[in-house]
């Protein structure tokens, strides 16, 4: 690696839009990656795809997604917002990507990244998807126990291999790996506890079984307002409620139905349903249970503006 780069860029929050619909799909974990369609809703802010089995069709975007680490109940699992980087070189999308994996705040105070901050990283990306990133020592401040050290990689991996096909540098099609080096080396024992020796794949088991991922947090929104979220089929009780945010309880809420199949062999469920609400501050909130009590909850704050 004889080069690094400093801060590069795109990236946007998602607003969806589209009917009311609820799609059994492959669990791909790596639900909708790539956003596309620009949307009316708001300015720079562009839907999510219908499908995540179309998690990184079309072309490249100014968007970029980054994931993060959850909180509470839900640390041991990864989400995701599309960014704007702070500056207008995209010179190198994927070492943007990392970049603001390490350095932003997540949009949703619920999400975290395992991450200590960086200012240039080398990467590189080869036709078979080996994906090469070069971080500084300092990226790895933190000391975790193993779990927590896989996490923090499995971060990057979904960020840097959904950033590279986003940015048309892989297709779809294409097995990523991604090479992990700390400051030109491959031998280093990431935050106390795993060994970059070899490849990283993504671990699907590591996305949010139950995930809202569209709207984002902060975002705005026309009336019907457009959910648009996944949930695997292990998690049968499941449900979508509108709050205010100066109130608790919900305005409009639904079941979310699931697959007929057994855990075992069912796909995700997508749901995408228009709620009309009134202009105002409202939670947007899905909530999941399984047989063995887990309960999973993902909630954004939004804004819905009069047309």
């Amino acid at each position: 690696m004889d080069s690094r780069h400093n801060h590069a860029r795109r990236a946007v929050p998602v607003i969806s839009a589209g009917l009311a619909v609820v799609l059994s799909l492959a669990a791909c974990g790596s639900a909708a990656d790539r956003a596309t369609n620009a949307s009316s809703t708001a300015p720079r802010i562009a839907s999510a795809p219908v499908s995540t089995d179309d998690v990184y069709g079309g072309v490249a975007t100014e968007q970029t997604p980054v994931y993060w680490a959850g909180s509470d109940e839900q640390s041991g699992y990864l989400f995701r917002e599309f960014r704007t980087a702070s500056t207008a070189d995209t010179a190198d999308p994927v070492a943007e990507a990392v970049i603001m994996m390490t350095s932003q705040e997540p949009l949703d105070p619920d999400y975290r990244s395992l991450w200590s901050a960086v200012k240039s990283v080398g990467t590189s990306v080869s036709p078979d998807g080996t994906i090469t990133v070069d971080l500084p020592a300092t990226a790895f401040a933190s000391q975790f126990s193993a779990d927590e050290a896989e996490l923090a990689l499995q971060q990057l991996v979904y960020t840097v291999s959904a950033a590279a096909v986003t940015a048309g540098l892989l297709d779809a099609d294409t097995a990523k790996e991604v090479r992990v080096m700390v400051d030109g080396q491959s031998d280093y024992k990431a935050f106390g506890s795993v060994d970059l020796k070899d490849p990283i794949s993504r671990d699907a088991s590591k996305a949010a079984p139950v995930w809202l991922i569209d709207p984002q947090t902060g975002t705005e929104s026309g009336s019907p307002l457009t959910m648009f979220g996944r949930v695997l089929p292990e998690f049968t009780s499941a449900q979508w409620e509108v709050i205010p945010v100066d109130g608790d309880t919900a305005v409009k809420s639904g079941e979310i139905a699931g697959p007929q199949e057994t855990p075992a062999s069912a796909a995700a469920t997508e749901f995408r349903v228009p709620v009309e609400v009134p202009a105002g501050d409202y939670t947007v909130r899905v909530t999941g249970s399984n047989e063995d009590g887990e309960q999973i909850i993902d909630d954004h704050t939004v804004t819905v503006v009069a047309d």
